[in-house]
């Protein structure tokens, strides 16, 4: 029988355990599990259903497969918000105010929406709650961001990032949310607009942004500290996961960007699949 090492010139490693190294076409023997297990490069983007209200869209929370799109701009300013169930967007409920620019958090049953402006110059303060069906209002922001701020975390234990200010100046504020109100917690070391967010309350990640930047930045809870840079530096991104295993896509360099990158918690961040529409 033709072995492995017969064929490409090198022998299987053993492992007793699976190694850390992830380089694509690696290829070893787990002995614990009796196994013989790889590294494919398999990551893609496919085209999923189209929204019901075309908008352009920064407010946005919940996974893959329990989404919630709220808020944008059309023609006009929108009120509408939309859930996503993995192959469809039905109708939601409407929110308070009708806001282009705002940051969002949590989940579809608990969603929270934050900031933006409904004359694309002035601020917006305002929080509204989700809870699957309807909108209320929740505690305002302490200040108000009317474009491009970024959010992480869920409806009770949210974080507000960077943005806009009310003079159209990119800032560094952070503030946290506890299901009632907002407080003032330590500023991000760079101040942006534009920018994605990821993760948690206490352990939140924001990358790219305007000025053009592709400096990462990582929060614990109460102080921001500098991580590994973007492969692409682009501003006006989309953001999700954690602060171990985010996901950046999208943007303007300019021109617009399709590009995709993994965060793995390091200063090494790899290129992911492109999206299929920049």
């Amino acid at each position: 029988m033709t072995t492995y090492k017969e064929i490409f010139g090198k022998y299987v490693k053993n492992y007793s355990s699976d190694p850390s190294s992830d380089i694509e076409g690696q290829i070893w023997y787990n002995s614990t599990s009796g196994t013989f297990k790889s590294v494919l490069g398999v990551a893609a983007w496919s085209n999923g259903s189209p929204l019901i209200t075309a908008r352009q869209l920064l407010g946005n929370a919940g996974t893959q497969t329990a989404g919630l799109a709220a808020g944008g701009f059309s023609t006009t300013l929108v009120t509408a918000s939309e859930e996503y169930d993995g192959s469809a967007w039905t109708t939601g409920g409407t929110m308070g105010t009708a806001r282009y620019g705002l940051a969002g958090a949590g989940t579809q049953n608990a969603g929270l929406a934050f900031g933006g402006t409904v004359d694309f110059s002035s601020g917006l303060s305002c929080t509204e709650e989700y809870n699957g069906t309807s909108w209320s209002a929740g505690g305002a922001l302490i200040t108000a961001r009317p474009l491009f701020s970024a959010g992480a975390g869920t409806q009770n234990a949210a974080l507000s990032f960077g943005g806009f200010g009310g003079t159209y100046f990119a800032v560094s504020c952070t503030e946290e949310y506890n299901g009632t109100s907002w407080t003032n917690s330590t500023s991000m070391t760079t101040a942006r607009r534009g920018l994605a967010g990821a993760g948690t309350q206490t352990l939140g990640l924001a990358f790219g942004g305007t000025p053009v930047t592709a400096a990462t930045e990582e929060y614990d809870g109460s102080a921001w500290t500098g991580g590994g840079n973007l492969n692409t530096a682009r501003k006006y991104l989309a953001g999700a996961g954690t602060q171990t295993t985010g996901l950046g896509f999208g943007g303007l360099i300019p021109p617009t960007s399709a590009a995709t990158e993994e965060w793995t918690g390091t200063p090494s961040t790899g290129t992911a699949s492109t999206l299929t529409t920049s």
